[in-house]
């Protein structure tokens, strides 16, 4: 599912945001110390307002998806993962938010179908496209926490 490519794509991304993302920041920084150097109050009040919120607004609707993004990755491609095997039983159609991620919740069942102690719930990226899965199919997936990184049909 993912590749070391796709984790440095992702590094890509934030690098290039936030070199976007700080020379504006830069230059109101500078406008906030030229202004308090030279003693204009209304201005460095208004200057550090302006930065101050569009800080935090670049860095919650800009930055904040691609490091959660790069987090999954990371402990995805990197971190401590499992692999379990069981029967495929659903995937819900519409996307849940988990740790600023998107994902698509599904079931894979370990044991007896019937019985809803066997089945594990496990997140797939809504990023990727959606694999053609039929419930019964038998999977190998690797994942970290309950994220998928990797399946396999068996």
């Amino acid at each position: 599912m993912y590749t070391e490519q796709d984790y440095a794509d992702i590094q890509t991304q934030i690098r290039q945001r936030r070199l976007i993302l700080g020379i504006p920041a830069a230059i109101l920084l500078i406008g906030v110390i030229v202004s308090f150097v030279f003693r204009i109050r209304w201005l460095t009040t208004c200057l550090s307002l302006i930065l101050g919120a569009g800080l935090i607004f670049c860095h919650g609707m800009l930055l904040s998806p691609l490091t959660a993004y790069r987090r999954h990755l990371n402990e995805v491609l990197h971190g401590r993962t499992r692999q379990t095997t069981g029967m495929f039983k659903e995937m819900e159609e519409t996307p849940v938010m988990r740790d600023g991620v998107k994902y698509y919740p599904m079931m894979l069942n370990v044991g007896n179908m019937e019985d809803p102690e066997d089945d594990r719930l496990f997140y797939y990226d809504a990023n990727l496209p959606r694999p053609d899965w039929k419930a019964g199919d038998m999977l190998t997936v690797t994942a970290h926490d309950k994220s998928l990184g990797a399946w396999v049909r068996v």
